[in-house]
């Protein structure tokens, strides 16, 4: 059976990201924590070997971009589009 709260991949390997909160218990609870990983969900899934403690393991910290700003003042010079057609009324040959 699979463990309710693990993680999943489609395929053999991947990335396994962690919530806010999920890596602060791994911190805080490191004697009790473990890790459940079950891969190839998209076939047969596979529940691969748990890992307990796995705050001891190289997580990097991912940075999620919600919002794009732009500085008006950073703009020094007016955009403007320009587009050269034949004078009105008469066509290009």
């Amino acid at each position: 059976m699979i463990p309710k709260d693990c993680k999943r991949l489609d395929e053999a390997t991947g990335m396994i990201l962690l919530t806010p909160n999920e890596r602060h218990v791994t911190e805080d609870r490191r004697d009790c924590y473990w890790l459940y990983i079950v891969t190839h969900c998209n076939m047969t899934p596979q529940l691969q070997e748990p890992i307990k403690d796995p705050a001891r393991l190289p997580w990097h910290e991912v940075k999620k971009v919600d919002h794009y700003y732009l500085s008006i003042n950073a703009m020094t010079q007016p955009m403007s589009v320009r587009e050269e057609s034949p004078p009105y009324g008469k066509q290009e040959t």
